[in-house]
């Protein structure tokens, strides 16, 4: 199983989300739900495969660097 950490963030009221794995994973939706379930999705994808695990975190702007 693999571990993937995503840092989700909001600019302007639109959420996206990166991870060390795929870099930027956004979809820029002002729902954190849609956001989280796309690039959850698409994640699995680009990993291929489904044997994945979450971890979330909702960081500031300023913690973007």
């Amino acid at each position: 199983m693999l571990k993937v950490a995503v840092e989700f963030f909001c600019i302007d009221g639109q959420w996206d989300a990166s991870c060390e794995e795929v870099g930027l994973a956004g979809y820029g939706n002002a729902d954190l739900n849609i956001v989280r379930d796309n690039v959850f999705d698409s994640i699995r994808f680009f990993l291929e495969t489904d044997d994945v695990e979450f971890t979330e975190k909702i960081i500031s702007i300023d913690e973007l660097g």
